[in-house]
């Protein structure tokens, strides 16, 4: 087991191998865009969540009264307001319509926050931002490199079928691997959370992060009030979502997310950084709000070729952060090169 000095939270079980598992996974990203895309003689788009429903405009502000246990990078000064814009998505790996085959499907929120003070892992085309790209579970499919590997090989060989990820349940549930039945189990707590609107739900940040030097968060964005559990409509539209937000966008209340964050100590516990599929309970680790996100309306030109070209040509990354929230576990070291790969591609570099 091979323990990160500069961070008390990691521990990788193989480095060697992990790396060499960044690296293929990175080469298939490739051959997976070239073959989705290239192949067909069409645009690249992202290796994940290549559908937008729409990029806005919004504001994202550190709340007033935010204890000062939580001041910690970002989060420094009470008050503080960002200009920042949140692309609503969905997380397939193909665009599609929004349901297929009546199933409700994984969503993804992803938010820019313009111009942080402090150091970054990884400048935003020479500036400083810090980007939360979240999902509508509160963990992701894949446990590590080595299962999002695995699976990548599948959707290569088999033209982004993933029905043989998949195929040890059938033989066997009892010894099917853990990375497959979690994988499985949340794609189940996927299909089981409807989205009638993308503002409308909670998303989550599902893998670990940094929270200065000595702590780790988790992070959610919640609509402010109860939960809208509305159901998609009857028979939708291939683009139902998007003309959902569109329709929301129109309104003249804004729209209000709590930013939120889960916290917790290098105990000596086991914290499952490594381990993207598992979830910290709510009722030890309570999300505090830090933060409000406040998308104003009305937008009514989000659908402008302008700002859909400015929309696609965003780059969103975990990377794009703060020292003080440096990415946490296998599967965020993985995105660093996988997320990178997957924009230079697409813009041609």
């Amino acid at each position: 087991m091979s323990e990160n000095p500069a961070n008390p939270f990691e521990s990788i079980s193989q480095p060697d191998r992990e790396r060499e598992e960044i690296q293929e996974s990175t080469n298939l990203m490739k051959c997976l865009l070239d073959k989705r895309y290239v192949a067909e003689n069409k645009k690249i788009l992202r290796g994940v969540h290549p559908k937008s429903h729409g990029c806005v405009s919004a504001t994202f502000k550190i709340n007033d009264d935010i204890a000062m246990a939580y001041q910690v990078g970002l989060f420094s000064t009470p008050g503080k307001e960002h200009k920042a814009v949140i692309r609503f998505s969905n997380a397939a790996a193909l665009v599609a319509p929004d349901m297929v085959n009546n199933e409700n499907a994984s969503r993804g929120m992803a938010i820019k926050v313009y111009a942080v003070d402090g150091n970054v892992l990884q400048d935003d085309s020479g500036e400083k931002n810090q980007d939360f790209l979240m999902i509508n579970t509160p963990s992701f499919a894949f446990v590590n490199t080595e299962d999002y590997l695995k699976l990548n090989q599948i959707l290569l060989k088999n033209n982004d079928n993933p029905d043989e990820f998949f195929a040890p349940l059938a033989i066997n549930p009892a010894t099917c691997p853990h990375g497959v039945l979690a994988a499985f189990k949340v794609i189940q707590e996927i299909k089981s959370r409807p989205v009638a609107n993308p503002v409308e739900v909670q998303y989550f940040g599902a893998a670990p992060f940094l929270f200065g030097p000595d702590r780790a968060m988790k992070f959610s964005a919640r609509p402010k009030g109860s939960l809208k559990q509305q159901q998609p409509p009857q028979n939708p539209s291939a683009d139902y979502l998007k003309e959902a937000l569109q329709q929301r966008l129109a309104e003249p209340e804004p729209i209000v997310f709590d930013f939120m964050i889960q916290v917790r100590h290098n105990d000596g516990s086991d914290l499952g950084i490594e381990d993207a599929t598992t979830v910290w309970d709510e009722n030890q680790f309570p999300f505090i709000p830090v933060a409000t996100i406040t998308i104003p309306t009305p937008q009514l030109d989000i659908y402008s070729q302008e700002n859909e070209n400015h929309c696609e040509n965003l780059v969103f990354t975990p990377w794009h952060s703060l020292t003080d929230h440096q990415p946490l576990g296998s599967i965020n070291r993985l995105r660093k090169d996988v997320y990178n790969l997957s924009a230079t591609h697409r813009k041609g570099s």
